[in-house]
């Protein structure tokens, strides 16, 4: 199968290198910030606050920088593959270097029409493009990026859950962050952390001790604005009732919980929440650059690309992908409407499952 050697434009690439140098600046400021709060109170809120800010531009910073290399890394393989020469030697419009078949050792084919790249209607097959390796490198990362938040993140959970665990037997050990001294009275915020299987759960609780006494093991039939359920005393206490063995470890180290992604909260989420939202704008960047797409049109994909898992269709059926079979009516494919339909029903199913 041919190439297509239409490359993107050279100021996209110096596009992405302004951004990475803003995103630097801007890391620096906040690295010079955090290095000045710690120097006077190490530990602190806002020392915490500055160094995530320093990590979320940084991660901005890589992201930018990676991209204008991407651009240019296309850009010069596409000049070699086709024989151009260098954008010095070029005239402003980027045309091709003259030379024949004898010069350059070549050996000219000719391309049967129904294997040339069509940029109004879809055809198969068609001549890869330089965007198809950046669309499958996107189905990778998104795969990447859903096994780290999986595997490594915390799924929400519910106080009844883990106690409902513990009194049964299947969690023998937890976790918990923040409390109150024998000294201390008022309200606080806890959470919990326990591990089932291969999957880690947390569950927020608040500590009252102007509710102490309270029936069922100390819950309080009121919970808080956001649905965590009001305690009388400790949760491990409240825990070790139902399983005096328990284990309970301390930390004062809390659980980031600023992003969650269908209730799970991402670890480092400095760091996979800029991710997420690069691997969706680069979604949109190659929904309108790819040629014309195969089994949904440009709308079907952008809408299916609301879903979780629309990036890795998006990657595997939208073009050409090696090991896939492709499609013996090109031109027919799924609307945005009903594409639409697809995703609202789909997402709602996803929330109404995390919830």
């Amino acid at each position: 199968m041919g190439e297509d050697h239409r490359r993107p434009d050279s100021w996209i690439g110096w596009a992405f290198a302004l951004v990475a140098a803003g995103c630097l600046v801007a890391a620096g400021n906040w690295w010079n910030t955090w290095r000045s709060v710690e120097a006077s109170e190490p530990g602190g809120a806002f020392s915490d606050q500055s160094e995530q800010r320093m990590l979320f531009w940084l991660t901005w910073t890589a992201l930018a920088a990676i991209a204008a290399a991407v651009v240019w890394a296309v850009r010069r393989w596409g000049r070699r593959s086709n024989g151009e020469a260098p954008d010095a030697l070029l005239d402003g419009r980027d045309a091709p270097a003259a030379s024949s078949p004898a010069s350059t050792g070549a050996v000219v084919v000719g391309v049967p029409p129904t294997t040339r790249l069509d940029w109004k209607v879809p055809t198969s097959p068609r001549p890869l493009h330089w965007t198809d390796r950046l669309r499958w490198a996107l189905g990778v990362g998104w795969v990447a990026l859903l096994l780290v938040g999986v595997l490594a993140g915390t799924r929400a959970g519910t106080f009844e859950e883990v106690r409902t665990a513990v009194a049964s037997g299947a969690v023998h050990e937890v976790t918990v962050a923040g409390g109150l001294t024998a000294a201390e009275s008022g309200t606080t915020t806890q959470q919990v952390v326990w591990r089932e299987g291969w999957m880690q759960h947390r569950a927020d609780v608040t500590w009252s001790t102007s509710s102490a006494g309270a029936d069922d093991g100390g819950v309080v039939s009121s919970t808080t604005s956001d649905g965590a359920p009001v305690l009388g005393r400790d949760v491990a206490d409240v825990l070790r009732e139902a399983q005096p063995g328990l284990v309970v470890h301390r930390t004062e180290s809390w659980a980031p919980s600023s992003t969650s992604f269908l209730g799970w909260y991402l670890p480092a989420p400095q760091v996979l929440g800029p991710l997420y939202l690069a691997g969706a704008l680069v979604l949109l960047f190659l929904i309108m650059n790819v040629p014309p797409t195969w089994r949904l049109t440009r709308w079907a994909w952008f809408w299916i690309g609301f879903t979780p898992v629309g990036a890795v269709l998006f990657a595997l059926f939208a073009g050409p992908t090696p090991g896939l079979p492709r499609p013996r009516h090109p031109t027919e494919r799924i609307g945005g409407l009903l594409a639409f339909v697809v995703s609202l029903v789909a997402g709602g199913l996803l929330r109404w499952g995390s919830a």
